[in-house]
């Protein structure tokens, strides 16, 4: 069998599959469809330093080409992603990737500081 694995400078993925962000969730959802731990990679949904209610209603439209949404990076921030989120995904055999999102540059590197200093947390 071909050698698929790809490197993203220390990042060693299987193959470069990976789930776009967002449409994916954490990947739990899409267990019983996909062998997750057939991916390359998984980037988790959009994950903010404070929960996030995301866009008001309504925020998904379809067109003849396909859908159009504008959720707003729904989410229940770092802290829960951490205490919650992490615990259930973490035995998948795949790579993780947190999608950090916020709405300024300090917003940004709260949340990746707090990502990084979870001890928890693969380095």
């Amino acid at each position: 069998m071909a050698n698929l694995n790809v490197k993203i400078n220390d990042l060693l993925l299987k193959n470069p599959v990976m789930t776009a962000s967002g449409t994916f969730g954490y990947g739990l959802e899409f267990q019983d469809f996909v062998p997750l731990n057939q991916i390359g990679g998984i980037i988790v949904k959009g994950t903010t330093l404070h929960p996030r209610e995301g866009n008001d209603y309504p925020r998904m439209v379809e067109t003849a080409q396909g859908m159009l949404n504008c959720v707003g990076l729904q989410n229940k921030g770092v802290d829960y992603f951490i205490e919650h989120i992490y615990p259930e995904i973490k035995n998948i055999d795949t790579n993780m990737i947190v999608n950090v999102s916020g709405n300024s540059p300090e917003a940004y590197a709260e949340t990746a500081a707090r990502l990084d200093a979870w001890r928890g947390f693969p380095q």
